[in-house]
């Protein structure tokens, strides 16, 4: 058994506050990828089947052995979540392929790939340290830039990788539908210009113009008319 990555207590169950239940997070080893299959399995039938990729099999067998890494979840005994670090080589086909980046930036990119929480689950934050986790491993990898696609409808996995410094860099169709093309470099503080504006999420044709345009997305609100983005210029590319 490899050691503990991440630890804590889960404080809510079916929606509810529940009693401290202790969980613990580590990487996994080739022979319990069924079970990430399987749980991978059951958060697709929780949620519409255009906001998350329906992986394969061999996919979760790759990303336990040749090209990546599975961080997994454990409470009661049982699996309850997942998230899929890629460590692609240079010349190895990867979602990241769509962020244009060049070949001495291929050899230094990581993939935030897919991850999942049973629904019971939902509400303790486990999401967002899955992505944390992730990033600061990629980072002892050796590897300065973090990817990762989320789907606009998303809002659970848009928000958490925003959160964690990944700002939008593109609007594409992939994976069956419309996806952010989302990034960080791992090795800067990039922050906000000043001058900038809200993009409703809905308003995807707005959205792809403020990005050709230069613009990221850097932050999600949750305003009473409805999810929206702040969008603005890389302080340090602008030049402010």
């Amino acid at each position: 058994m490899t050691e503990t990555v991440l630890s804590g207590h889960l404080h809510r169950c079916d929606g509810r506050a529940s009693a401290a239940i202790p969980y613990v997070g580590r990487w996994l080893e080739p022979h319990e990828v069924g079970g990430v299959i399987a749980l991978h399995h059951a958060v697709r039938e929780a949620v519409a089947p255009e906001l998350l990729c329906r992986e394969t099999n061999a996919f979760f067998h790759e990303h336990c052995r040749a090209c990546g890494r599975i961080l997994g979840l454990f409470a009661d005994g049982e699996l309850i979540g997942y998230g899929v670090l890629g460590l692609p080589a240079p010349d190895q086909e990867s979602f990241a392929d769509q962020f244009g980046l060049t070949a001495e930036q291929r050899a230094d990119v990581a993939t935030i790939d897919g991850a999942g929480v049973l629904p019971r689950w939902r509400g303790n934050g486990l999401q967002r340290r899955l992505v944390a986790a992730r990033i600061e491993a990629a980072r002892m990898a050796g590897r300065r830039i973090a990817v990762s696609t989320v789907a606009p409808g998303n809002l659970p996995s848009l928000r958490n990788l925003l959160a964690e410094g990944l700002t939008i860099r593109a609007l594409r169709p992939a994976f069956g539908g419309l996806r952010f093309l989302v990034r960080r470099d791992l090795d800067r503080l990039s922050k906000p210009d000043t001058e900038g504006r809200w993009i409703a999420l809905a308003d995807t044709a707005e959205a792809a113009r403020a990005l050709i345009s230069g613009y990221q997305g850097w932050s999600l609100s949750e305003a009473t008319d409805g999810p929206r983005i702040w969008y603005a210029c890389d302080r340090d590319a602008s030049g402010t």
